[in-house]
Protein backbone atom coordinates (compact mmCIF):
# COMPACT_ATOMS: atom_id res chain seq x y z
CA UNK A 1 0.00 0.00 0.00
CA UNK A 2 1.15 3.20 -1.05
CA UNK A 3 2.51 6.47 1.39
CA UNK A 4 -0.50 8.36 -0.08
CA UNK A 5 -3.23 5.71 0.11
CA UNK A 6 -2.14 5.11 4.14
CA UNK A 7 -2.40 8.67 4.37
CA UNK A 8 -5.99 9.01 2.77
CA UNK A 9 -7.63 6.42 4.72
CA UNK A 10 -6.23 8.01 7.87
CA UNK A 11 -7.99 11.18 6.88
CA UNK A 12 -10.54 8.78 5.99
CA UNK A 13 -11.06 7.15 9.44
CA UNK A 14 -10.99 10.37 11.26
CA UNK A 15 -13.77 11.42 9.32
CA UNK A 16 -15.85 8.47 9.94
CA UNK A 17 -14.79 8.72 13.70
CA UNK A 18 -15.83 12.74 13.85
CA UNK A 19 -19.47 11.63 12.06
CA UNK A 20 -20.10 9.32 15.14
CA UNK A 21 -20.16 12.21 17.43
CA UNK A 22 -21.24 15.59 14.96
CA UNK A 23 -22.63 16.42 12.17
CA UNK A 24 -21.26 16.58 8.15
CA UNK A 25 -21.74 20.44 8.00
CA UNK A 26 -20.10 20.76 12.15
CA UNK A 27 -17.05 19.21 11.18
CA UNK A 28 -14.05 21.37 10.15
CA UNK A 29 -10.63 20.55 8.29
CA UNK A 30 -9.07 21.56 11.36
CA UNK A 31 -11.31 19.03 13.22
CA UNK A 32 -10.23 16.34 10.72
CA UNK A 33 -6.50 16.74 10.82
CA UNK A 34 -6.31 17.13 14.47
CA UNK A 35 -7.84 13.72 15.21
CA UNK A 36 -5.68 11.94 13.22
CA UNK A 37 -2.43 13.59 13.86
CA UNK A 38 -1.91 15.39 10.44
CA UNK A 39 -2.14 19.61 9.26
CA UNK A 40 -4.24 21.29 6.31
CA UNK A 41 -1.54 21.02 4.03
CA UNK A 42 -1.25 17.30 4.18
CA UNK A 43 -5.01 17.65 4.04
CA UNK A 44 -5.59 19.94 1.52
CA UNK A 45 -2.23 17.45 -0.47
CA UNK A 46 -4.79 14.74 -1.01
CA UNK A 47 -8.81 16.44 -1.03
CA UNK A 48 -9.82 19.30 -2.25
CA UNK A 49 -12.80 20.09 0.99
CA UNK A 50 -14.51 17.47 3.03
CA UNK A 51 -17.15 16.88 0.77
CA UNK A 52 -14.38 15.75 -1.61
CA UNK A 53 -13.21 13.11 1.03
CA UNK A 54 -16.87 12.13 1.75
CA UNK A 55 -17.18 11.44 -2.15
CA UNK A 56 -13.64 9.47 -1.81
CA UNK A 57 -15.02 7.37 0.90
CA UNK A 58 -18.02 6.48 -0.81
CA UNK A 59 -16.12 5.72 -3.66
CA UNK A 60 -13.70 3.27 -2.39
CA UNK A 61 -16.19 1.85 0.53
CA UNK A 62 -19.42 0.75 -1.69
CA UNK A 63 -18.32 1.92 -6.16
CA UNK A 64 -15.17 0.03 -6.21
CA UNK A 65 -17.01 -3.00 -4.73
CA UNK A 66 -20.42 -2.54 -6.80
CA UNK A 67 -17.74 -1.97 -10.29
CA UNK A 68 -16.75 -5.94 -9.90
CA UNK A 69 -20.43 -7.20 -10.27
CA UNK A 70 -22.23 -4.50 -11.59
CA UNK A 71 -24.16 -6.75 -14.22
CA UNK A 72 -27.79 -6.28 -15.37
CA UNK A 73 -29.13 -9.77 -14.51
CA UNK A 74 -28.37 -9.38 -10.89
CA UNK A 75 -28.86 -5.33 -10.69
CA UNK A 76 -30.86 -6.18 -7.37
CA UNK A 77 -28.07 -7.79 -5.73
CA UNK A 78 -26.00 -5.00 -6.17
CA UNK A 79 -28.72 -2.53 -4.87
CA UNK A 80 -29.14 -4.61 -2.00
CA UNK A 81 -25.12 -4.52 -1.52
CA UNK A 82 -25.17 -0.61 -1.44
CA UNK A 83 -27.51 -0.22 1.11
CA UNK A 84 -26.24 -3.32 3.34
CA UNK A 85 -23.11 -1.25 3.54
CA UNK A 86 -24.95 2.38 4.35
CA UNK A 87 -26.54 0.64 6.96
CA UNK A 88 -23.39 -1.16 8.38
CA UNK A 89 -21.92 2.89 8.48
CA UNK A 90 -25.52 4.33 8.88
CA UNK A 91 -24.20 7.04 10.86
CA UNK A 92 -21.93 8.47 8.06
CA UNK A 93 -24.65 7.96 5.51
CA UNK A 94 -27.15 9.26 7.48
CA UNK A 95 -25.04 12.49 7.79
CA UNK A 96 -23.76 12.33 4.61
CA UNK A 97 -27.04 11.89 2.85
CA UNK A 98 -28.82 15.31 4.82
CA UNK A 99 -26.47 17.34 3.43
CA UNK A 100 -27.99 19.59 0.54
CA UNK A 101 -25.83 22.39 -1.67
CA UNK A 102 -22.81 22.39 -3.72
CA UNK A 103 -20.27 19.94 -3.69
CA UNK A 104 -23.18 17.97 -1.54
CA UNK A 105 -22.63 14.32 -1.08
CA UNK A 106 -26.10 13.70 -2.95
CA UNK A 107 -24.70 15.12 -6.13
CA UNK A 108 -22.21 13.25 -6.24
CA UNK A 109 -24.01 9.83 -5.22
CA UNK A 110 -26.68 10.91 -8.20
CA UNK A 111 -23.75 10.79 -10.67
CA UNK A 112 -22.41 7.72 -9.60
CA UNK A 113 -25.64 6.39 -9.78
CA UNK A 114 -26.46 7.19 -13.12
CA UNK A 115 -23.12 5.86 -14.37
CA UNK A 116 -23.94 2.82 -12.97
CA UNK A 117 -27.41 2.40 -14.10
CA UNK A 118 -26.21 3.84 -18.01
CA UNK A 119 -23.70 0.80 -17.84
CA UNK A 120 -26.63 -1.34 -17.31
CA UNK A 121 -28.85 0.06 -19.90
CA UNK A 122 -25.85 -0.37 -22.36
CA UNK A 123 -26.10 -4.20 -21.25
CA UNK A 124 -29.65 -4.76 -21.63
CA UNK A 125 -29.96 -3.28 -24.97
CA UNK A 126 -27.09 -5.09 -26.10
CA UNK A 127 -30.30 -7.10 -26.63
CA UNK A 128 -32.80 -5.73 -28.14
CA UNK A 129 -33.70 -6.20 -32.11
CA UNK A 130 -31.18 -3.98 -34.20
CA UNK A 131 -34.24 -2.97 -36.21
CA UNK A 132 -35.37 -1.00 -32.36
CA UNK A 133 -32.04 0.25 -30.97
CA UNK A 134 -32.00 2.64 -28.30
CA UNK A 135 -30.71 6.22 -29.41
CA UNK A 136 -28.10 7.95 -26.65
CA UNK A 137 -30.77 10.43 -25.52
CA UNK A 138 -33.39 7.65 -24.74
CA UNK A 139 -31.09 5.76 -22.88
CA UNK A 140 -29.79 8.90 -20.97
CA UNK A 141 -33.36 9.83 -19.92
CA UNK A 142 -34.34 6.52 -18.36
CA UNK A 143 -31.32 6.39 -16.62
CA UNK A 144 -31.94 9.81 -15.10
CA UNK A 145 -35.76 8.47 -14.39
CA UNK A 146 -34.03 5.64 -12.59
CA UNK A 147 -31.64 7.48 -10.86
CA UNK A 148 -33.86 10.40 -9.33
CA UNK A 149 -36.01 7.00 -8.28
CA UNK A 150 -33.24 5.36 -6.55
CA UNK A 151 -31.96 7.97 -5.34
CA UNK A 152 -34.70 9.77 -3.69
CA UNK A 153 -35.45 6.76 -1.93
CA UNK A 154 -32.06 5.76 -0.51
CA UNK A 155 -32.31 9.71 0.81
CA UNK A 156 -35.95 9.24 2.53
CA UNK A 157 -34.54 5.99 3.87
CA UNK A 158 -31.48 7.67 5.47
CA UNK A 159 -33.56 10.57 6.30
CA UNK A 160 -35.86 8.72 8.53
CA UNK A 161 -32.94 6.87 10.00
CA UNK A 162 -32.92 3.35 7.87
CA UNK A 163 -35.27 2.06 10.16
CA UNK A 164 -36.52 -0.14 7.14
CA UNK A 165 -34.24 -3.50 6.59
CA UNK A 166 -31.89 -2.89 3.30
CA UNK A 167 -34.02 -6.41 1.91
CA UNK A 168 -37.07 -4.26 1.83
CA UNK A 169 -36.05 -1.51 0.23
CA UNK A 170 -34.04 -3.40 -2.49
CA UNK A 171 -37.75 -6.04 -2.99
CA UNK A 172 -39.60 -2.45 -3.46
CA UNK A 173 -37.14 -1.21 -6.13
CA UNK A 174 -37.12 -4.40 -8.00
CA UNK A 175 -40.80 -4.55 -7.94
CA UNK A 176 -40.77 -1.00 -10.00
CA UNK A 177 -38.61 -2.32 -12.02
CA UNK A 178 -40.28 -5.16 -12.83
CA UNK A 179 -43.63 -3.34 -13.26
CA UNK A 180 -41.96 -1.09 -15.51
CA UNK A 181 -40.56 -3.76 -17.81
CA UNK A 182 -44.14 -4.94 -18.16
CA UNK A 183 -45.05 -1.67 -19.58
CA UNK A 184 -42.17 -1.63 -22.15
CA UNK A 185 -43.05 -5.41 -23.05
CA UNK A 186 -46.87 -4.38 -24.03
CA UNK A 187 -45.72 -1.25 -25.65
CA UNK A 188 -43.37 -3.51 -27.85
CA UNK A 189 -46.20 -6.09 -28.82
CA UNK A 190 -48.80 -3.72 -29.42
CA UNK A 191 -46.34 -1.90 -31.69
CA UNK A 192 -45.93 -5.26 -33.44
CA UNK A 193 -49.66 -5.71 -33.58
CA UNK A 194 -50.04 -2.27 -35.31
CA UNK A 195 -47.72 -3.66 -37.67
CA UNK A 196 -44.10 -1.28 -36.72
CA UNK A 197 -41.79 -0.99 -33.96
CA UNK A 198 -42.97 0.52 -31.04
CA UNK A 199 -43.69 4.65 -30.94
CA UNK A 200 -40.38 6.42 -29.36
Amino acid sequence: MSDSLITKKAIAASMKELMKRKSLEKITVSDIVQNCGLNRQTFYYHFQDKYDLVNWIYYNEVVSVIAQKADYHDWSEVVLDVLNIMKRNRRFYISALNVNGQNAFQEYFFNVTKDVLLELINGITDHRPQDDPLEEDEKNFIAEFYTYGLVGVVVQWARSGMREPPEEIASRLRRLVEDSRRVAALRFLNGKRKGGPPAH
